[in-house]
């Protein structure tokens, strides 16, 4: 029974990806209990996509956590927006890696796909302290939803719902 509500989580996570994250969270503010978690995703391709994407995962943080106090948040990170999350690339130190440390700071752990960053030859030390290289990014967010989280996939296009 367990592996078929994962299953079915998985699913509904990719048709989420066609619903705004505005709507999905929207719906999980209108439920009268807290979900167990939230988890989101981004899988981006475009250059400083962390600029729009944290203002957004931060008003998302911020009206969960308004009506469900300590509610569990994530982020997995696993397309080319996790190569801006190295130290390397850290040392810029934008408005938008400041404001991800801050949400890090509120509880927010933050995850990248180990996979996708070995092509690159990085592992957890070539990345940003907050930071965690897991496996796959797949996979967590997969740990996530059989935990009971309810994954929302952050996407460019809603960024302004």
């Amino acid at each position: 029974m367990r592996a078929l509500l994962v299953l079915l989580g998985l699913a509904w996570a990719g048709s989420a990806a066609a619903e705004s994250s505005v709507a999905r969270v929207a719906e999980l503010l209108a439920a009268p209990q807290a979900p167990d978690g939230v988890v989101f995703e981004i899988m981006q391709w475009e250059d400083r996509s962390w600029d729009w994407a944290v203002p957004l995962l931060d008003r998302h943080v911020a009206d969960l956590r308004a009506r469900f106090p300590g509610l569990d948040v994530a982020l997995v990170s696993h397309g080319a927006e996790l190569f801006e999350l190295t130290r390397a690339a850290g040392l810029a130190e934008t408005a938008a890696l400041r404001q991800l440390a801050e949400l890090h700071r509120a509880g927010v752990r933050l995850h990248v796909c180990g996979e996708y960053a070995s092509w690159k030859q990085l592992g957890q030390d070539d990345f940003l302290s907050f930071v965690d290289v897991a496996p796959s990014g797949s996979a967590q967010l997969a740990d996530y939803v059989r935990l009971g989280f309810v994954p929302i996939r952050l996407e460019s296009n809603h960024a302004l719902d």
